[in-house]
C-alpha cells in the first residue's frame, strides 16, 4: 500500500513539476567588456568601508580589503594533493550512496578539489525512503525509530580532520583552516525580506521556497530510488528539482538552495581581485581563479566558496578560524582581545556572524519583478556595490546573522593557531588542538590527527519571531564544513589590516592591477604560468644560458580544499528525564545529563563517536580504519559521555581479516550470504586494561555452571560484575550491588542497562530488527558452530555476537555518567582486531574536579593507561590475568585451504591427527582490489594470476573464455556492421542514377543493375 502511495504520489508530483513553470527569467548571455578600469597603481587599494557594509567599486571593484582566499580548480590532478578530509562527523567529499572504492560524482553538492577515493558512503542501510527518509527516520508497523546523528546543544562535538599539505607553523606553508555550519533556517529562509530577493524568494510574504510538506528541503543528503540507486547526480538548477516532492528530487542532494545560486549567478563577481594571468570567463560570481570556467558543482558559489571573509551575506555560519598567523598568547575570541593577532582580529571583525554584509535590492514595498527584470539583472551583471545599485534606483541593504538572531544568539567564531603538520602526508598532528586549553578532558595532544574541539551552540531564539517560526524544526537539519587554504609567500595576499604593523606587505596587497593578459609583459603579475628561469651563463657562448622549466601553475597560488559533513541535528537541551525505549531503541535521558547541560553548571556533555570504515589501512584511504573519536577522555565527577555512532552499509566489500561481520547486502534479516559484506557496525566493552583485547568479566559465572542457576541469580551476578569495574558507578572492585556505597537502585540499574546496551547493541529487543527478522532470536553458539562456512558465520544477519542483527549502521547507546574514580579502558568487539586494526578507547575519571587523577604521558602528551605487562602494580590492579570465562568456537581451517588466500593471518585448526608437511608449500595472496570497483565479492579470494591452484585455474578459463566471447562478438559486430554500410552505399548510388528530369523507363536494363 505505501508503495502504491508513492507510485501515485510520484506520478502526481511528476505531472505538477512538468506543468509549473520556473519563474526565472532566461539566462541572457553577455560577453563582458573587453576593457575596463581598474585602480591605477597597484598599491592604492579601494578601501573595505564597514559603515556602508561593502565594498566600494570605482567601476574596478573591491580592491584589497579582502583576503585572497583560494585559487583555481586543478582538473586533471592524478593523485591527492593538498587534500581535506572530515573523519569526524563523518565527512561526504561529495558521496552519497555509491558502494564504489571511488566517488560517482564530484559535482554532486560542492567543489571539494580532493581525490575522488576520499569520503565516507551514506549513513544509512541499503534501501529507499521506506527503509530510511532524509529526516532518518525508519518506519515500522506502528512506532518509529530515529536513525540521524544528533548532538545536544551545550555538548562538546570533537572534529576531526586530516589535510595533505601541511599546516600549523610549518616553513614551508601558510595555512588557513575555516569551520562553518549551517541549518535550515539559512539554506531556505523563512522570511523573504532579510535576504537579497530572488525569483524563488521575493516579497515579504512568510513562506519557505522549498519545503514540501514535512519533507527536508535543505540542507539535505538525498535519499535513494531503491536499493539498486546511488542518489549521486547533481541537482538540476531549477525550482521544480529543489522542492522535495517525489521520489525523484528527493533523490537530489541540496546545500546551498536553487535562489542563492540563482544570485551567485546574476550578480557581478568580483572584479578587483588578483587573478594573475587566468581567464576568467564568467562575469558573474560563478568565475572565480581557482573556477575560471565558472563551473558548477552542486548549487555552491563559487566566489563565496574561493574567498573569506566573503563581502556578501551567506547561509554558513562561523565557528572558527585556525591561522599560521595567530598569537602564541591564546585564543582570540573578541576582536579587542590581548590574544588576537591583527590576522585573527581581522577574520572575527569581518565574520558574517557579527559584520553587516551589504547586497543590493528593490526597495521595501516595490515588487521583485523590478530587479528580476532589470538590465543589470538580466546580463548577470547584478549590482554589488553601493554607489551602483543606488545610482541605478535600486536599495543597499546591510545583514548580519546578529540581526536575524540576535546579538545575544550568535558570538564572534574564534581564531587560533593551527596545529603543527607536516606536508605531503594525511597523518596526524602536533600540539595542542586549538579551542582548548587542554584540561576540558579531551586528550588532543601528541599523536591525533587535527582536532578541535566545538561546544554545540545553542539554537537560537529569532528576532523578530517571524524569521523562523519553529527553529527547532530548522536546527533538524544541519551540516558542517570545512575548508582548509594552502597559499605560499610568493606575493603578498592580505590587506594591511591582516598584516603585522611595520611588514613591509602591510599595504602591498595584490589586485586586479596586478592581473596580466597573455602575451603581454607580466611586469605587474608577481607570478606567471610555468615560467622558464635562467640560472647562469652556459658551459660556453654557443650553447646559450641555462634556464629550467618551474610547475608554476597561478591557478593553485593559494588554492582551498573543501568537506562537508553529511546532514545532522542539533537538539535543545532536555528538560526532565526519560526512561529507554527498548522497542523503540531509544535510550533513557538520566537526571546527570538535564542538569550537565545546564549552562550554570560546570559539567559537561562529550560525544563519543566512531571515526572510520570498512576495509584495511590502504583500502580505506584516504579515509581511515576505525576508531573512536575522542578515544581518550578526563572527565570530572558528574561528567557525562553520550555514546553515538553512524556507518554505511554502502561500503565497498570488504572481509578476510579487512573487514568484520555482516548483515550481508543484499540483507533479507534471515538467510547468510558467502560473499564479503559491506556494513559497519560498532560497539563498546570494557577492558581490564587498553593493552588487552578479551573484555572484563560481565557475566560473573561460568557457563559450565549455567544449568545450576536459573534466570535470577544469572541477571544479579551479572549485575554484580558489571557494576565492580564501571564508570558509572560508585561501586569497588569487592563489592557487591547491595552495599555500593549511596548509590540508589535506580541509579545502579541506569548503569548495568547503559553498559549493557553498548556492548550488545539491545539486538534482542530491538522492535525494528525483531520485526524485520520475522521475531526470530539470535542464534546460539550451536547454532553459529552448524554453519558450514567461516563467511556465512560471520555474515548471517542473525548472528548477534557479531552485531549482525542491528539492521542499520546507526546507533544511539546513551549517556553514561562518571561517577567511579580511576582508569576505565573499552573496545570494540567487532572491530577491534590486534596486529590488523585497534578501536579502544579510554575513559578516566577524577576524584574530585580537575585534580591530577588523569595525567597525561610527559613524552607524548598523550591520556593513557598503565600497561600490566610492564607495570605491575597496573598487573595486580586489574586482576592479574582476569578470569574471563571465553567459550571455544568452531574452528575453520584456512592455512591449508589453497582455494583461498592464506598469506596474511590464516588460522590453522588442530585436529587428533595432524601430519607433519614434507616438501614446498607456498602461500596464496589476497586480492585486495583496493583503487577501484566496489571490492571483493569472495571472501579471502586470490590474485588469481599466481595460477598455484585449480580455483585459480578456473578463474583464469572463466576469463579467458569471455575474452574469446567477446572478441568473437566483435568481429561479427564489425562485419555485421561493415555489411549493413555496403549495402546502404549501393542503394544510394542507384537511386542517384535517377536525376531529376530523367526518364528511367528509357535507361538500359544494365544501368539500372
Amino acid at each position: 500500500k505505501q508503495r502504491r502511495t508513492r507510485s501515485l504520489e510520484k506520478a502526481s508530483s511528476s505531472a505538477s513539476a512538468a506543468a509549473r513553470p520556473d519563474p526565472r527569467p532566461a539566462p541572457v548571455e553577455r560577453t563582458p567588456p573587453e576593457a575596463r578600469r581598474f585602480c591605477p597603481r597597484p598599491r592604492k587599494i579601494c578601501w573595505l568601508d564597514y559603515s556602508e557594509m561593502m565594498v566600494r567599486l570605482r567601476r574596478c571593484a573591491f580592491g584589497g580589503s579582502l583576503v585572497v582566499f583560494g585559487v583555481v580548480f586543478f582538473a586533471s590532478a592524478p593523485v591527492a594533493l593538498g587534500d581535506v578530509y572530515l573523519h569526524s562527523p563523518r565527512g561526504s567529499n561529495d558521496r552519497n550512496c555509491e558502494r564504489n572504492a571511488n566517488r560517482n560524482n564530484g559535482n554532486r553538492l560542492f567543489d571539494s578539489q580532493n581525490n575522488a577515493a576520499g569520503g565516507y558512503a551514506c549513513p544509512r542501510a541499503v534501501g529507499d525512503e521506506l527503509v530510511q527518509n532524509e529526516a532518518g527516520e525508519a518506519a515500522f508497523s506502528d512506532f518509529t525509530q530515529k536513525k540521524k546523528v544528533y548532538f545536544y546543544e551545550g555538548s562538546e562535538v570533537i572534529i576531526e580532520w586530516t589535510q595533505q599539505h601541511g599546516c600549523g607553523e610549518n616553513s614551508k606553508v601558510n595555512c588557513e583552516i575555516v569551520l562553518q555550519y549551517t541549518c535550515s533556517d539559512l539554506t531556505d529562509p523563512f522570511v523573504a525580506s532579510a535576504w537579497p530577493s530572488t525569483s524563488s524568494k521575493s516579497g515579504d510574504e512568510p513562506y519557505q521556497a522549498y519545503k514540501f510538506r514535512n519533507q527536508r528541503a535543505t540542507p539535505r543528503d538525498g535519499v535513494p530510488r531503491d536499493r539498486d540507486d546511488s542518489a549521486t547526480d547533481t541537482i538540476p538548477d531549477s525550482i521544480a528539482a529543489a522542492i522535495p516532492d517525489s521520489v525523484e528530487t528527493r533523490r537530489y542532494g541540496m546545500h546551498e538552495s536553487v535562489g542563492q545560486y540563482e544570485l551567485c549567478q546574476r550578480t557581478e563577481r568580483n572584479k578587483g581581485l588578483y587573478t594573475a594571468d587566468q581567464s576568467v570567463r564568467r562575469s558573474d560570481a560563478r568565475g572565480t581563479r581557482q573556477n575560471p570556467q565558472g563551473n558548477r558543482r552542486g548549487l555552491e558559489c563559487p566566489e563565496e566558496r574561493d574567498y573569506y571573509p566573503h563581502w556578501a551575506p551567506s547561509p554558513w555560519i562561523d565557528i572558527a578560524v585556525l591561522t599560521n598567523d595567530a598569537s602564541e598568547d591564546g585564543i582570540c575570541t573578541r576582536p579587542n582581545s590581548t590574544t588576537c593577532s591583527n590576522r585573527c582580529k581581522y577574520y572575527l571583525e569581518n565574520s558574517f556572524n557579527k559584520n553587516k554584509k551589504g547586497f543590493c535590492d528593490v526597495p521595501r514595498g516595490q515588487p521583485a519583478s523590478l530587479k528580476l527584470t532589470s538590465q543589470a539583472w538580466q546580463r548577470r551583471q547584478w549590482y554589488n556595490n553601493k554607489a551602483a545599485c543606488e545610482a541605478n534606483g535600486f536599495a543597499w541593504f546591510g545583514l548580519s546573522l546578529e540581526d536575524l538572531y540576535g546579538e545575544e544568539n550568535v558570538d564572534y567564531p574564534f581564531c587560533a593557531k593551527t596545529q603543527f603538520a607536516r606536508v605531503n602526508q594525511l597523518g596526524n598532528a602536533v600540539d595542542s588542538s586549538s579551542g582548548d586549553d587542554g584540561d576540558d578532558g579531551v586528550s588532543k595532544h601528541g599523536v591525533n590527527a587535527n582536532r578541535l574541539s566545538w561546544t554545540v551552540p545553542s539554537i537560537p531564539k529569532t528576532t523578530p519571531e517571524s524569521y523562523y517560526p519553529d527553529m527547532e524544526e530548522a536546527y533538524a537539519s544541519c551540516t558542517l564544513r570545512i575548508r582548509y587554504n594552502i597559499s605560499t609567500s610568493d606575493f603578498p595576499a592580505w590587506p594591511s589590516e591582516a598584516m603585522d604593523d611595520g611588514h613591509p606587505w602591510r599595504d602591498a596587497m595584490v589586485t586586479a592591477a596586478n592581473n596580466s593578459n597573455q602575451g603581454d609583459s607580466h611586469r605587474n603579475t608577481p607570478l606567471y604560468q610555468d615560467p622558464y628561469v635562467y640560472i647562469g651563463a652556459g658551459d660556453d657562448e654557443e650553447k646559450g644560458d641555462m634556464f629550467l622549466s618551474l610547475a608554476l601553475n597561478t591557478n593553485q597560488y593559494a588554492r582551498t580544499f573543501q568537506d562537508r559533513t553529511y546532514t545532522f541535528e542539533i537538539r535543545k537541551r532536555p528538560t526532565s528525564t526519560s526512561e529507554a525505549d527498548l522497542r523503540e531503541d531509544r535510550p533513557a535521558i538520566p537526571q546527570e545529563l538535564v542538569d550537565a547541560l545546564d549552562p550554570s553548571t560546570s559539567t559537561k556533555v562529550y560525544n563519543v563517536n566512531v571515526r572510520g570504515k570498512r576495509g584495511n589501512i590502504v583500502q580505506t584511504y584516504p579515509a581511515v580504519e576505525y576508531d573512536f573519536v575522542p578515544n581518550s577522555l578526563a572527565l570530572n565527577p558528574n561528567d557525562v559521555v553520550h555514546f553515538q555512532w553512524t556507518g554505511s552499509d554502502y561500503n565497498p566489500r570488504r572481509g578476510c581479516n579487512d573487514g568484520e561481520g555482516g548483515p550481508p547486502d543484499p540483507n533479507d534479516y534471515l538467510t547468510s550470504s558467502n560473499s564479503n559484506s559491506r556494513a559497519d557496525r560498532s560497539n563498546v566493552v570494557f577492558l581490564n586494561a587498553m593493552s588487552q583485547n578479551v573484555p572484563r568479566d560481565m557475566a560473573g559465572y561460568l557457563q559450565a555452571a549455567r544449568s545450576s542457576l536459573d534466570f535470577a541469580t544469572r541477571t544479579a551476578l551479572s549485575r554484580d560484575a558489571i557494576l565492580r569495574h564501571t564508570p558509572c558507578t560508585q561501586c569497588t572492585d569487592d563489592s557487591s550491588s547491595s552495599d555500593c556505597d549511596d548509590d540508589d537502585d535506580a541509579l545502579l540499574e541506569a548503569c548495568v542497562d547503559v553498559v549493557r546496551r553498548l556492548a550488545f547493541l539491545n539486538q534482542q529487543s530491538d522492535g525494528g530488527s525483531l520485526e524485520l527478522r520475522q521475531n526470530r532470536p539470535c542464534l546460539t553458539e550451536a547454532d553459529l558452530d552448524g554453519v558450514s562456512s567461516k563467511a556465512e558465520r560471520e555474515n548471517h544477519p542473525l548472528n548477534c555476537a557479531k552485531l549482525n542483527a542491528k539492521p542499520y549502521p546507526y546507533f544511539d547507546a546513551g549517556f553514561l555518567v562518571a561517577r567511579r574514580p580511576g582508569f576505565f579502558a573499552y573496545f570494540s568487539s567487532r572491530n577491534n582486531n590486534f596486529s590488523n586494526r585497534d578501536q579502544t578507547g579510554l575513559v578516566c575519571v577524577r576524584a574530585v574536579e580537575q585534580d591530577d587523577t588523569c595525567p597525561r604521558d610527559d613524552t607524548t602528551g598523550v591520556l593513557q593507561d598503565a600497561n600490566p605487562a610492564v607495570d605491575a602494580v597496573a598487573f595486580l590492579g586489574n586482576g592479574g590475568l582476569g578470569s574471563l570465562d571465553a567459550q571455544k568456537a568452531r574452528c575453520f581451517e584456512e592455512a591449508a585451504n589453497t582455494n583461498a588466500a592464506n598469506a596474511q593471518g590464516a588460522s590453522s585448526c588442530q585436529t587428533p591427527n595432524d601430519a607433519i608437511l614434507d616438501g614446498e608449500t607456498i602461500a596464496a595472496e589476497n586480492k585486495d582490489n583496493d583503487a577501484i570497483g566496489d571490492g571483493n565479492a569472495d571472501p579471502c579470494d586470490i590474485i588469481f594470476w599466481n595460477f598455484n591452484n585449480s580455483k585459480d585455474e578456473k578463474k583464469v578459463s572463466r576469463y579467458l573464455t569471455l575474452a574469446v566471447v567477446l572478441l568473437f562478438a566483435g568481429i561479427v559486430g564489425t562485419w555485421l556492421l561493415y555489411f549493413a554500410y555496403n549495402r546502404y552505399r549501393a542503394n544510394r548510388n542507384k537511386q542517384r542514377k535517377f536525376k531529376e528530369g530523367d526518364d528511367w523507363k528509357s535507361k538500359k536494363e544494365s544501368e539500372l543493375e
